[in-house]
């Protein structure tokens, strides 16, 4: 299980939720006309895989949010194979939601951000694996989603235009992605590890990342997460190198 980032506050769940809540916000959460300028722009500038690691966060951020006052065992299991995505889709089984309900509407409940989350991470879950360029527009969502409902407090804008800054800086978006076009081959950039939001290091350090993808994938647990794929499953699928073990 995926623990707490030292750049979200311990006591970040101990805020009381205070934040609105209602069915026209959860609605605009799914129009990209709906989000901020300010957040489209900053992530237009980063590359996809870059894109990809960053939603991740922010949805890390609203989960442990709402960790006490709501259930996020299932929601962690989820981004954590969908972190082990972003190096090979292979790590990860289907992150469908067809059993996501998207009717808890009321002020400070956390059931409602709870499942925008899951909305969010299967759009960016099928964009990733489709290779679509719509999972830029999740990463807005999801960042945005972080603005809706995290406190002054708690530090969350001042990360996300200081995270943002340095991804621009260390994975700037590609001359040949363009924003208008259904897909875009991101094979040939590397996978950024959840390590490295820890210490935001610009220009990245090929080595380091290798070992923190190393020592996160030979943390992870397919027995005890059902979202990540058992290593004998995925060998028999034509896996090639060793599962669990960075390349």
């Amino acid at each position: 299980m995926l623990t707490k980032p030292t750049f979200i506050p311990s006591n970040l769940s101990d805020a009381p939720l205070d934040f609105p809540w209602d069915n026209g916000i959860a609605v605009s959460l799914s129009d990209p006309d709906e989000q901020p300028a300010r957040l489209v722009e900053a992530v237009w500038k980063l590359n996809y895989k870059a894109k990809a690691a960053l939603a991740l966060c922010c949805l890390e951020w609203v989960l442990w949010r709402l960790d006490g006052p709501g259930d996020v065992g299932d929601p962690l299991q989820r981004i954590e194979a969908a972190w082990a995505s972003t190096l090979q889709p292979a790590y990860s089984n289907s992150l469908d939601f067809d059993d996501v309900r998207d009717d808890v509407h009321q002020k400070g409940n956390p059931a409602g951000p709870r499942q925008t989350v899951l909305n969010l991470l299967d759009d960016w879950h099928f964009a990733l694996t489709k290779s679509r360029t719509a999972l830029e527009w999740a990463t807005v969502k999801a960042a945005h989603l972080g603005s809706l409902t995290l406190p002054t407090s708690s530090g969350y804008e001042a990360w996300l235009q200081r995270t943002i800054s340095a991804l621009a800086s260390a994975f700037p978006c590609s001359k040949e992605f363009d924003h208008s076009a259904r897909t875009f081959d991101h094979s040939a950039e590397r996978a950024i590890p959840r390590a490295w939001f820890e210490s935001l290091t610009v220009p990245p350090d090929a080595a380091a990342d290798r070992a923190a993808w190393d020592t996160f994938l030979r943390n992870l647990d397919p027995t005890a997460n059902p979202y990540l794929v058992p290593a004998d499953e995925m060998r028999a699928a034509g896996f090639v190198g060793e599962p669990y073990r960075s390349r």
